[in-house]
C-alpha cells in the first residue's frame, strides 16, 4: 500500500508542486508553537513524509510530546480521497466547524489511541499535523482546538 502511494505521490505531486509556494519544511518557529500550544517546544526537525515536507518539533519537559507536520501538493484529486487512501480502514474525521480550509480531525480506528491532529487542504497543498504523546480525552479535545489556532500553510 505505502509503495502505491508513494507513486501516486511522485505521478501527480511532482507536476503540481512546481506551480505551487513552497514553505520552509519545519513551517513554525519553536517559540511560537510554545506560546500557542501552552508547552515549551525545541526547534523542529526535517524529516521524511509521506505527502511532502516533514517536521517534527519536540516538546521539552514531562511527557513524550512531539508535534509532526506533513505538507506538500495534494497527491490525489481530494484531500477526502488522500485521507482514506493514507488511513486505515475504520479511521473517520470530524469536520471543524466553519472552517475556511475545511479542516478536519482524525477520529482513529477502535484498536487506536485518539490523538489530537488536523487537517486540511489550501492553495492545492495538504497539510497534516500530528500530536503523539497525549492520550487523555480532555486534552486531545483541548489541543485540537489549539491545533485550528496555529498559523495556516503555505
Amino acid at each position: 500500500m505505502r509503495s502505491v502511494l508513494l507513486a501516486l505521490l511522485a505521478l501527480c505531486g511532482t507536476q503540481h508542486a512546481a506551480a505551487q509556494t513552497n514553505p520552509p519544511q519545519c513551517p513554525f518557529d519553536a517559540g511560537q508553537l510554545s506560546a500557542q500550544l501552552g508547552r515549551s517546544f525545541k526547534a523542529g526537525v526535517p524529516e521524511n513524509a509521506m505527502i511532502g515536507k516533514g517536521c517534527r518539533y519536540d516538546a521539552e519537559g514531562k511527557g513524550n510530546v512531539k508535534l509532526w507536520v506533513d505538507a506538500g501538493p495534494n497527491p490525489a484529486p481530494s484531500a477526502e480521497m488522500w485521507r482514506k487512501m493514507a488511513n486505515p480502514p475504520g479511521t473517520g474525521w470530524k469536520a471543524v466547524a466553519n472552517d475556511p480550509d475545511k479542516a478536519v480531525h482524525t477520529i482513529p480506528k477502535a484498536d487506536v489511541s485518539p490523538f489530537p491532529s488536523l487537517s486540511y487542504e489550501r492553495k492545492g497543498w495538504l497539510v497534516s499535523i500530528t500530536v503523539t504523546g497525549i492520550d487523555n480525552r480532555a486534552e486531545i479535545d483541548a489541543w485540537n482546538a489549539k491545533l485550528v489556532k496555529l498559523p495556516r500553510i503555505p
